[in-house]
């Protein structure tokens, strides 16, 4: 059975397959589903146009996912 691709909102919270960082919604284009994000805690303005496929939610992660990211993250940056 294929997945359903969750369409994103502007304002969710979320990371990028394989890359490190916490990523918000700012925008969704749903003509070619590519969503705008923005960084979160970056200094410099991070800004990235993301297909959809790509994104992985942070309210989906468990806490044992998250925990784990937050270690990934803070020894990465």
């Amino acid at each position: 059975m294929a997945q359903t691709l969750r369409t994103p909102r502007v304002g969710d919270i979320v990371g990028i397959a394989e890359q490190p960082g916490t990523w918000v919604v700012s925008g969704i284009s749903h003509s070619d589903k590519q969503a705008n994000l923005g960084k979160i805690g970056s200094q410099k303005k991070d800004t990235r146009r993301v297909a959809w496929g790509l994104l992985t939610y942070r309210d989906e992660l468990d806490e044992s996912q998250n925990a784990a990211r937050i270690v990934r993250e803070a020894t990465t940056e």
